[in-house]
């Protein structure tokens, strides 16, 4: 294991030189971003369709806009070697792309997204 000497600090930052990532620690992330990023595209799709009102469409098209760029960021530094720096950002952003994809599931469940089933009366107690 090499020391990092302080020129190399300038170079790159205090989190040191860029490191190949772990085994199948690629793989990994990027199977989870993309899983986010297909729940995200599913609620765009399913949300847009039911015609919301102004508002909600443009924070749908807001938040996924965020996620789309969200995840290009992910990919481009998935594909080379990270500091560490860049690894906790890839980590920020997986963070941030999961709770957009709960954001939008939000809206795309929420009563007024459109019509939807009656909820079901609560079944009496049979008696002892």
């Amino acid at each position: 294991m090499q020391q990092v000497q302080p020129q190399e600090w300038r170079r790159f930052g205090f989190g040191g030189p860029p490191e190949p990532w772990d085994h199948d620690a690629q793989r990994d992330l990027d199977r989870l971003a993309t899983s986010y990023f297909l729940d995200v595209l599913e609620s765009h799709r399913s949300v847009l369709a039911a015609g919301p009102d102004d508002d909600a469409r443009r924070r749908v098209v807001d938040l996924f806009a965020t996620a789309t760029r969200q995840k290009h960021e992910i990919d481009y530094t998935l594909r080379h070697w990270a500091t560490p720096v860049e690894r906790a950002r890839v980590e920020d952003r997986l963070g941030s792309l999961m709770r957009i994809g709960m954001r939008l599931r939000e809206i795309r469940e929420s009563p007024s997204a459109g019509p939807g089933p009656a909820p079901l009366a609560p079944e009496p107690m049979p008696a002892a």
